[in-house]
């Protein structure tokens, strides 16, 4: 059985306010220290998902990830970063698995990362660790189950908010192209079986996901 949730409508309403809320950022600064102190960036990658208590194991669910990214540098070596992501996340069953499921959850997500660089030379090549905190709002789901496997009793009660603590490393190829590895792990729950007892799903819900981002720097 197949299920999609109405997600287009508002992933095209969060597509426009990332469009505006870089308007507005580069109208408000002056032109000298817009220059100087910010830059922004046009992100793409891939994501793979697990979620704790979906009876399968392991990074199986594959989704895609993109959108952009504003830097404010404090140092030569530190700077910040929010980013305006739309990001698919979920859970797919193991290859031998009995029953079938791929569930891809729809997030429109806004990271906040702290930049400390460890290396760098004059050609604007560097390495750089990263860490924050991302929030996540839960715009839809797509579902694929068979017999109502995975987490599809639960997809009537999932949490819209998500909060989750990343960290990675990133690699920058050039002063204008760098790719990122992060993880992040959720801090509250998708889905809390306690929080509304007669549902259908036993399970409290954890997302991890990786990402693996290649960005360009305008």
């Amino acid at each position: 059985m197949r299920k999609k949730d109405a997600h287009i409508e508002p992933l095209r309403r969060y597509l426009w306010t990332l469009e505006g809320l870089m308007v507005v950022l580069a109208g408000w600064l002056p032109g000298d220290m817009y220059a100087q102190r910010f830059q922004a960036g046009i992100i793409a990658g891939l994501t793979a998902s697990q979620i704790d208590g979906d009876a399968s194991a392991g990074y199986h669910k594959l989704g895609l990830q993109g959108g952009l990214r504003g830097n404010v540098y404090l140092t030569e070596s530190q700077f910040f970063s929010v980013e305006l992501l739309y990001t698919q996340r979920g859970c797919r069953s193991e290859a031998d698995d009995p029953v079938f499921f791929r569930t891809t959850l729809h997030y429109a997500e806004i990271p906040l990362q702290w930049h400390w660089r460890l290396w760098s030379n004059d050609g604007g090549q560097s390495v750089v660790l990263n860490a924050g905190i991302a929030y996540g709002r839960l715009l839809g789901n797509t579902n694929d189950a068979e017999l109502g496997g995975g987490i599809t009793a639960a997809l009537p009660d999932l949490r819209r908010n998500s909060f989750c603590a990343l960290g990675g490393l990133s690699i920058h190829a050039s002063e204008r192209i760098a790719f990122t590895f992060r993880y992040h792990h959720g801090i509250n729950r998708l889905y809390d079986p306690f929080a509304k007892p007669g549902t259908n799903f036993a399970n409290s819900l954890l997302e991890r996901f990786l990402a693996f981002q290649a960005m360009y720097l305008l």
